[in-house]
C-alpha cells in the first residue's frame, strides 16, 4: 500500500531584487525537504511595489510563518501517474 509523506522544514524570508522585478525569497532552514533540494522558491511581487513595501512584507511573513509543509506522493503514486500520462498521450 502506498502513503503519501509530509515533511517540515522551517522557514525564513528575503526580499529578492537582483536582476529583475522585486520579489520575495524563501529560504529553508536547513536542507531537510528532499524533493525540495537544489530548489530555490520566489515569489515575484506586483509591479509598483516598493523597496520598502516588500521589506514590510518581508518582515511580517517572518514574524507569522514558521516553515513548510512538503507533501510528495510514494513512488507507488508517482509512478501509476506517470502511466496515465503517457496512457492518454498515445
Amino acid at each position: 500500500m502506498s502513503s503519501i509523506r509530509i515533511e517540515k522544514a522551517g522557514v525564513s524570508f528575503a526580499v529578492a531584487s537582483k536582476g529583475g522585478p522585486i520579489g520575495v525569497e524563501v529560504r529553508l532552514n536547513h536542507d531537510t525537504i528532499a524533493s525540495l533540494r537544489g530548489v530555490k522558491v520566489n515569489f515575484e511581487l506586483l509591479n509598483g511595489i516598493t523597496l520598502a513595501q516588500a521589506k514590510k512584507l518581508v518582515e511580517v511573513l517572518n514574524e507569522n510563518v514558521i516553515g513548510v509543509l512538503a507533501t510528495t506522493a510514494s513512488e507507488d503514486q508517482t509512478r501509476a501517474n506517470v502511466a496515465g500520462e503517457v496512457a492518454t498521450q498515445v
